[in-house]
């Protein structure tokens, strides 16, 4: 549909081009002869620059005529003679046209059949410039009674807009580097933001970046009332106990199967379970919202179900002796990752150091970073003299350079922090990288 706008724009262009030449220039080809039947090779050469370069393109001519070209590359149309409009679609917003050996503009024209220089071979370049991306995290945390029901809503750059709620997050992605601003608008009479509800945020290539807001409300009404909170726990392996939280600042410890009671400002107090297990899940809401009454009470239920804690494994650490410095054979690395494919990882190759003078290094991290994941787990790992002491999973991470890539971990608990029996192995296909060793410091544990 976009494709189908700029095709309009084009063959408009393309007729006045036409137009233009054929009252201007002597030496356009005239109607009759040989000529006309005539075709010639046109070449369009693709050059693309800076950081976080899409993979390709799509290169028009005539608006007929289209092929897909690399970010780097070369294609050939067979044309007839006479003026023809080419054309680059596709490109991304952290790209732009900067010139080319014709002109900068995109579309251009070409001439492509010229009988007096007697040439038949003609060629079109493009050159772009692509600067690298990031991305926001934007949180809100919002303590207080009363709060908006509908929460807010997140703008950048006075453009960009996503709602968010009163204790939640979004992302923004595709943001090119350098200062943001990032602002939290619909807040409610009561509520205030804590300094101001617009910041600016510097963007880092390759990076997701936080800008947290903090919001405190008040009660809308007067008076205040009692709020008793209780829970049941089901199923095993239950822990020891939770921690109720009212309005976001009043704590109480409360037993699996049990109840507190809260003094409360009347009106909409949320109430929050925390130190849940994650073998365990809530199956009421949390949080919640209970409305207390003026010199009334206030109450809710939790119910949580508990079963079989799921396998994870965690590691801090490195490889390698010596100190975490550029250009040492050294690795550091800091993982927590789940059989349910949640956790986070971070891997640091000191001895890979970047055109930029920096140590090369990957990211995995699903809650700052959604473009990131853990793809697989599996319990075991033949890497390991026992099996059942190894895990390995599969994930994609970013790259601090900004490229998302594939890559596998297998690692081994071999014995406990600073034996130097635990072993971890790293495997980057796509770059045909790859670090392995035992764990000089630091310790794996599986769990």
């Amino acid at each position: 549909m976009a494709r189908a706008v700029g095709q309009t724009g084009l063959s408009a262009a393309f007729a006045m081009l036409l137009a233009a030449t054929a009252c201007t220039d002597p030496q356009s080809p005239k109607p009759g002869g040989d000529l006309l039947s005539q075709t010639s090779p046109l070449t369009v050469t693709v050059t693309t620059t800076g950081s976080d370069i899409p993979a390709g393109y799509t290169v028009w001519v005539d608006d007929s005529q289209s092929q897909p070209v690399g970010a780097n590359g070369v294609v050939a149309f067979v044309l007839s003679a006479g003026n023809h409009v080419v054309a680059l679609y596709g490109i991304a917003s952290n790209c732009r046209v900067i010139g080319g050996v014709d002109n900068p503009n995109n579309p251009r024209w070409v001439y492509d059949f010229d009988p007096i220089a007697g040439s038949t071979t003609h060629s079109v370049s493009f050159t772009l410039s692509c600067v690298s991306q990031g991305g926001l995290f934007v949180s809100a945390n919002t303590t207080g009674v009363d709060l908006p029901a509908n929460g807010y809503t997140v703008t950048v750059d006075g453009g960009a807009s996503q709602a968010i709620a009163t204790n939640g997050s979004v992302t923004f992605t595709a943001l090119t580097d350098g200062g943001h601003s990032v602002t939290l608008s619909g807040i409610a009479a009561n509520c205030t933001v804590s300094g101001s509800n617009s910041q600016t945020v510097t963007v880092q290539g390759g990076a997701t970046v936080p800008a947290p807001f903090s919001v405190s409300c008040v009660q809308t009404g007067s008076g205040s009332g009692s709020l008793t909170v209780t829970t049941t726990t089901t199923g095993s392996y239950a822990p020891n106990g939770y921690t109720v939280t009212v309005d976001g600042t009043s704590s109480q410890p409360i037993a699996t199967s049990g109840s507190v009671t809260f003094t409360v400002p009347a009106g909409d107090n949320p109430v929050t379970l925390s130190g849940v297990p994650s073998n365990c899940t809530v199956s009421t809401a949390n949080p919640q919202t209970v409305t207390v009454p003026a010199g009334g009470t206030g109450t809710t239920s939790l119910s949580v179900t508990c079963g079989v804690p799921v396998a994870s494994v965690i590691g801090k650490g490195q490889m390698g002796m010596g100190s975490p410095t550029l250009s040492n054979s050294v690795q550091t690395f800091d993982f927590a990752v789940r059989a349910d494919l949640t956790g986070r990882f971070t891997l640091t190759a000191y001895d890979d150091v970047q055109p930029d003078g920096q140590a090369g290094a990957i990211t995995t991290d699903p809650s700052t970073d959604p473009t990131t994941s853990f793809t697989a787990y599996r319990n075991s790992s033949n890497a390991c003299s026992d099996p059942s002491h190894g895990v390995e999973f599969d994930a994609v991470g970013r790259e601090r350079t900004g490229a998302v890539v594939s890559y596998t971990l297998q690692v081994c608990d071999n014995g406990p922090a600073g034996s130097g029996l635990d072993f971890i192995s790293f495997w980057l296909p796509s770059e045909g990288f790859g670090r392995s060793g035992t764990v000089t410091s630091g310790d794996i544990v599986k769990q």
